[in-house]
């Protein structure tokens, strides 16, 4: 499957849409226009890390919220979808049931590639160099001093 997210294709997803959701409505997906609210909030997360040249083959995993928290003692059915960038436009590429149980969170899960990650790090560096002064390690500190400032460095990031 691979149905482009358009007007034009509405008719299609609302069909991918029934087909897996059958009778259920509560914690499923049930309007296409809720898929472009998911590939919006995709391209909120990847707007900040990379530029939209490099968007295309990033992925989606997006899932409803669950119950609240001990309103259900059992698991719900849900809808799953798994949406990919294209060049120019996201696309529908799978959409599955799954199961929700009180209290699970709404799933909004970005995955990029192995170039996409590499490129997200090299940008970040260059968004860094463009917008602040920043200062790099001189070539004559010693080792000690070097060992030092990576470590502060990765528990100031939240990297151990």
């Amino acid at each position: 499957m691979r149905i482009k997210l358009t007007d034009t294709n509405k008719d299609k997803l609302q069909a991918a849409l029934d087909k897996v959701n059958e009778r259920a409505k509560s914690f499923t997906v049930t309007d296409p226009e809720k898929i472009k609210d998911h590939a919006a909030a995709a391209e909120a997360k990847l707007t900040g890390i990379l530029p939209k040249a490099a968007w295309k083959g990033a992925r989606v995993l997006c899932r409803p919220a669950g119950p609240p928290a001990s309103s259900y003692g059992y698991s719900a059915k849900s809808t799953e979808l798994i949406l990919e960038r294209g060049a120019r436009d996201w696309f529908l590429v799978n959409v599955a049931e799954a199961r929700v149980r009180s209290g699970d969170r709404r799933l909004c899960d970005v995955s990029l590639t192995a170039r996409q990650t590499l490129a997200a790090e090299l940008y970040a560096a260059k968004k860094l160099r463009a917008n602040f002064k920043a200062k790099d390690m001189t070539s004559d500190i010693s080792a000690h001093e070097r060992v030092k400032i990576e470590v502060d460095a990765r528990k100031m990031a939240g990297v151990s």
